[in-house]
């Protein structure tokens, strides 16, 4: 049992059904409301000097961010989270996607209070949503730009490779926000990734073994003609041929065992030994 299954066990109350649906919905009506100048978003970042002169919301508002500006795309990056979101719901149940959230959004909210100069919104948070999704639902197809059809996988390696590129080129402040995202992600994947490698090492150890058997048994010099073993996958077997009517003149192989079966169904007939 993992660190989250004994939480799970213990806290598993404290789950939020349809977390991300609902923030899904308030961040549609956070949009609207800043275009129409009722809710600029700089009201809502997360920004430690504003923090502390009262504005206390700010540590939970930031969660209501878009990433997009244009609506089209907002609808698209919200159908994109609310699957990722359920996809992670449905395999991990409530309390662990809770969790998964709620442990990204205080890891920005830490730094945030570190760092007086940063402000920070929810982008990173989501991609790391994203990026879990991708991990258990690799084969996913979704049809980017409802034309064409793409694994989710494939969009988890951009993203990543623009991760690298804005780790590599952004503030330092930046570096940090992604250094977050990457840390919540293998808080809570790194033992299935471990295990996974585990497993695929074990599988291929398998495949291996089995092709040089395949390629022992194909080698061998004697084959019992009733139960298959060769001289090879049986180095200390005896083998004899028999002769008999039914065998042959040139005779087939068998194990001692099978073949004092074979001799009392056919008693009166020759063997060769080799």
């Amino acid at each position: 049992m993992t660190w989250l299954d004994r939480l799970e066990v213990r806290y598993g109350h404290w789950g939020l059904e349809g977390l991300i649906r609902h923030i899904s919905l308030l961040m549609l009506i956070v949009f609207f409301l800043n275009r129409s100048g009722m809710l600029p978003y700089h009201m809502l970042y997360l920004d430690r000097d504003l923090i502390m002169t009262g504005e206390v919301w700010r540590l939970f508002t930031f969660l209501l961010i878009p990433v997009s500006t244009n609506m089209l795309f907002l609808i698209f990056e919200l159908s994109i989270l609310v699957m990722c979101a359920d996809g992670l719901e449905a395999k991990w149940g409530t309390f662990k996607l809770t969790a998964y959230y709620a442990v990204g959004a205080i890891a920005n909210i830490l730094v945030a209070l570190m760092l007086p100069e940063v402000q920070l919104g929810s982008r990173f948070i989501y991609m790391s949503l994203f990026l879990g999704f991708a991990t258990i639902y690799p084969d996913y197809e979704i049809l980017l730009f409802l034309i064409l059809p793409v694994k989710i996988k494939y969009l988890a390696m951009i993203s990543g490779g623009l991760m690298i590129y804005d780790f590599a080129v952004s503030s330092i402040y930046v570096k940090i926000a992604l250094a977050l995202t990457v840390g919540n992600y293998l808080l809570f994947f790194a033992h299935d990734a471990i295990a996974g490698v585990r497993h695929n090492r074990r599988q291929y150890a398998r495949a291996s073994e089995y092709e040089k058997a395949l390629t022992r048994t194909e080698e061998y010099r004697h084959k019992c003609n009733v139960c298959g073993i060769t001289d090879v996958s049986n180095p200390e077997a005896q083998f004899r041929y028999c002769t008999c009517p039914d065998c042959g003149d040139n005779g087939k192989a068998f194990c001692l065992e099978h073949l004092k079966e074979h001799k009392q169904n056919n008693k009166e007939q020759p063997e060769q030994s080799h």
